[in-house]
């Protein structure tokens, strides 16, 4: 490893010493579908069976929300016998809000 390499390893773990007190504090994950607007009639219709069309196109990536942030964009798996989401895409600090 070069010596530049070295100076950034250090201060790299200099970083993460200093920011430690914060890395347990926890958030608020949310994976966001869509969003849409609807009427109080088109609401108090809904029923199970009922569908909701999103603008958003099928197969494309969810967003990923940080305390209402979004910080990345994914996709629906499954893992075992739940749900998950595969992070495809992390913003880079200063895009879509951040």
């Amino acid at each position: 490893m070069s010596e530049k390499n070295d100076a950034v390893a250090v201060r790299a773990n200099a970083i993460l010493r200093e920011f430690a007190p914060i890395f347990d504090i926890p958030l608020n994950v949310s994976i966001e579908v869509g969003r849409m607007r609807l009427r109080v009639r088109e609401l108090i219709k809904l029923s199970p069976e009922s569908v909701i069309e999103l603008k958003k196109p099928a197969g494309e990536p969810f967003d990923i929300c940080v305390n209402g942030v979004p910080v990345a964009r994914g996709e629906v798996i499954a893992v075992e016998q739940s749900s998950g989401v595969r992070v495809v895409e992390v913003n880079k600090p200063g895009g879509m809000g951040i």
